[in-house]
Formats: C-alpha cells, structure tokens, sequence
C-alpha cells in the first residue's frame, strides 16, 4: 500500500498533467477560434466581391436596354 507521501506526490503529479492538459486545449481552442475568424472574414468578402459584380452587371444591363 502506498504511503501518505507516495500519494500526495501521485496527486501532484496528475495536476500537473490536467493542468498541461488544460493549456493544451485552451492553446489548440485559440487556433481553432482565430482559423473560424479567417474563414469568416474569407466568406464575407467573396460575398461582397459577389454583390459587386451581380450588381455592376444589372447596372450595365440597365444601361444597356437605354
């Protein structure tokens, strides 16, 4: 059976692990956040590239039937 001492020094270690657990996910959660910011900005000026051309196309269409 373990000591008194054996286990509080197991206890220790198993912080130590969850704690480097827990930065590890924190870190990878941080990357994963700053990845969906990139896609979300990517998303939105291929939108707004979109609505520019349909909307210079239907004002040259416009122009064009004068």
């Amino acid at each position: 059976m373990a000591t008194e001492s054996e286990l509080r020094q197991e206890i220790a270690d198993e912080r130590r692990e969850l704690t480097d657990a827990v930065t590890s996910l924190r870190t990878e959660l941080d990357r994963t956040a700053e990845r969906g910011k990139r896609f979300g900005i990517a998303i939105g000026a291929v939108t707004a590239a979109a609505l520019t051309v349909q909307t210079a196309l239907r004002i040259r269409s416009h122009f064009k039937k004068s």
